[in-house]
């Protein structure tokens, strides 16, 4: 029995040390330097393919108007169509986007709840011919360059199918999970960032703002919760690779209030484990390639770790128990 219970416990501990201190330390200083972004689609630039921005709102109406701009900013070389989809929205954002109609932005008013992968389903079938989808949130504002820098990762390379921007968090204050929230930000930024560099395989984008080529977009499920997610590993099933790019900025401010954090990580975390079950085969076995090795170091264990910590403990007590 102890020496049963020591093994529960030495697994708990190398999961989450595995997970949080062992494979970020290690990746972060084995990756390999990045060429610049700007660099590798300066032959490809005269063919930018047509973009089509594809964006879920409900009730965003304290920052849409900032986020419509931001979009309208945007210096894309190529042709760029917004489409927006109003998901039964009570406050004034119908009304902005109705203002806001016009050639090349088509905004979808919604009568009835789809949640947010339900509606950029249905966008994406609107776009329909579009190469290139850009998938964005309404509370992140994008740098001019933003779409371009995104699309010029898939010029350079056909292999490439998702390319994620740099988060900028901004806003954070000494009060609250500001300042956590921020650190856990710039933490993934990074680990996401020497993923691509390695092997070209970041393990999921932030969400608030990506590109995904049209051809390697797979519907999301009805019942899926996170739609970023599932869609980028659904374009490595097909056999593309996805990248974070250091040149494509996007700024959102980071959450403050708890309880706020706390509902929104709790739906991430239900979307994750659908997620987990639903793409088995790409990360197991770990050690077959570097899409499974850093699928299951940086998203498996790291949602194994409530399970390894309460497992650990009650081998721990019941250890100091038994041995007296």
């Amino acid at each position: 029995m102890t020496l049963f219970l020591l093994s529960v416990l030495v697994v708990c501990l190398l999961g989450v040390l595995h997970t949080y201190v062992i494979y970020p330390w290690w990746l972060l200083s084995r990756a390999r330097p990045q060429v610049p972004a700007k660099d590798q689609g300066a032959a490809e630039e005269p063919d930018w393919p047509p973009v089509a921005v594809l964006m879920a709102v409900h009730n965003e109406e304290t920052v849409l108007q900032e986020k419509l701009d931001s979009l309208d900013a945007q210096d894309y070389p190529g042709t760029l169509t917004i489409y927006v989809g109003s998901d039964c929205s009570t406050d004034r954002t119908n009304d902005l986007l109705r203002q806001w109609r016009g050639e090349g932005r088509y905004p979808a008013l919604f009568t009835t709840r789809q949640g947010k992968p339900g509606i950029i389903n249905q966008l994406a079938d609107a776009a329909g011919k579009e190469e290139v989808f850009i998938i964005t949130d309404a509370s992140v504002l994008l740098a001019p360059d933003a779409v371009t820098e995104l699309v010029r990762p898939l010029l350079a390379d056909k292999r490439i199918g998702v390319v994620d921007a740099t988060m900028v968090p901004t806003g954070e204050r000494a009060t609250g999970i500001g300042q956590a929230e921020k650190d856990y930000i710039d933490r993934e930024v990074r680990l996401k960032r020497a993923e691509s560099r390695r092997w070209a395989a970041m393990v999921g984008p932030f969400g608030g703002c990506w590109a995904i080529r049209a051809v390697a977009f797979c519907p999301v499920p009805p019942n899926f919760l996170v739609d970023d997610f599932f869609l980028c590993m659904a374009a490595y099933e097909q056999g593309y690779r996805g990248v974070s790019s250091p040149h494509a900025i996007v700024f959102e401010g980071v959450g403050q209030s708890l309880h706020d954090e706390f509902r929104r990580k709790v739906r991430i975390s239900s979307g994750n484990w659908q997620n987990l079950v639903r793409f088995r085969k790409l990360w197991w076995p770990p050690w077959r390639d570097g899409l499974a090795f850093a699928f299951f170091s940086h998203k498996v264990l790291r949602w194994w770790t409530p399970f390894f910590l309460l497992f650990g403990a009650m081998a721990w007590v019941l250890l100091v128990v038994t041995s007296g």
